[in-house]
């Protein structure tokens, strides 16, 4: 069976890096393969054959980054030579090489985290794209900008992460939620071959907490829509944005902001959710009317509201603008109401 081992070459050049290369010995036959990677001779443990973390706290994250992007070289040499071997078929050291020659680079999880997001957002899924945007930047502040190998992504790494989450204020499904798009990330690395299919998300919750319905009783929303404000204001609008999710039985923000005026017709309002493509028909009642009719001359083109005022590509994220708006300003429509809780879109589909 043929053996690996991690080798250190110094530079000629007094200090210059050395190159460091993997060892192949199969039937007394060796090969070096370099794994384009580089240290200081101070940096390199010739005893335990591995990467010393000295230095600078910037050098120190350098040099974590080559320990892991050679613990995946080694992983995958281990791999190919025990393919070969449970295989039962003749193989050479330069078998064992040019397999691994033929292999992609080390996979950061930082930049597959960006593949699969450009990936998303090619198919349309801009959603999508951006919850794993999210994640990626949450987990890179807890690393300090420090990337990693994938296959290095280890349980302790996220139990410390979730401990990091919790630290910063965060509720338990607020951090649930970055720690499984983290796991969704992780198991598209294990189809692709890139990771080991290693259970690290066992000790970190990733499911739903039970969380109280915020729903507001009636005398809370009679006093919302008594409220005496500026018209054409910003907390005017939110408030009506918020009394129109009521009256549209809980409509989500982001369906409000797709809807067009061509969605009205024989009295009724038709359209499809944006979440699940559920086509859903509400009866179009005068309250809905009286609120629509206060923005009409803002909503100049196809849409009922004047959430997306341009077609140019940027619809997203002017309904995500939006929407932060509308909920800064509904918690002040809250206070002024005498709600006990802060007041958002969200409230209104509970209600």
């Amino acid at each position: 069976m043929a053996s690996i081992r991690l080798k250190f070459r110094p530079s000629a050049t007094p200090g210059c890096e050395g190159a460091l290369f993997y060892q192949v010995v199969h039937r007394r036959v060796v090969r070096m393969v370099h794994t384009g990677c580089s240290v200081q001779p101070g940096e390199w443990d010739g005893r335990a054959a591995a990467v010393r973390i000295v230095g600078p706290p910037r050098r120190q994250a350098q040099l974590r980054m080559v320990a892991s992007k050679l613990r995946w070289g080694a992983r995958l040499l281990a791999r190919i030579v025990g393919e070969k071997e449970a295989a039962g078929l003749e193989y050479s050291a330069d078998d064992v090489v040019a397999c691994f020659l033929g292999c992609p680079p080390c996979p950061t999880l930082f930049g597959f985290a960006r593949s699969q997001a450009e990936r998303k957002e090619a198919m349309g899924r801009l959603g999508t794209a951006k919850t794993y945007r999210d994640a990626m930047s949450s987990f890179a502040r807890f690393r300090g900008g420090e990337d990693m190998a994938i296959a290095d992504l280890d349980a302790d790494t996220l139990k410390a992460y979730e401990a990091w989450l919790r630290g910063r204020g965060l509720k338990r499904n607020s951090s649930s939620c970055y720690l499984r798009t983290l796991r969704t990330l992780y198991r598209r690395a294990v189809a692709c071959g890139l990771a080991p299919a290693a259970d690290v998300f066992g000790g970190v919750f990733t499911g739903f907490a039970k969380t109280p319905k915020r729903a507001v009783a009636i005398a809370g929303i009679k006093a919302v829509g008594r409220l005496a404000l500026p018209q054409g204001s910003p907390l005017a609008f939110a408030r009506d944005v918020f009394m129109l999710s009521l009256y549209l039985q809980g409509m989500s923000f982001v369906d409000m902001a797709y809807l067009r005026k061509a969605d009205i017709r024989g009295g009724l309002l038709q359209y499809c959710r944006k979440k699940t493509g559920q086509c859903i028909a509400v009866a179009w009642e005068k309250p809905m009317q009286a609120i629509v009719d206060r923005y009409a001359s803002k909503a100049a083109g196809p849409y009922l509201l004047p959430i997306i005022t341009a077609a140019d590509g940027t619809e997203r994220r002017q309904y995500e603008r939006a929407e932060h708006n509308v909920n800064r300003n509904l918690k002040k429509v809250g206070l002024m109401a005498g709600i006990g809780f802060p007041l958002t879109t969200y409230v209104a589909r509970h209600k």
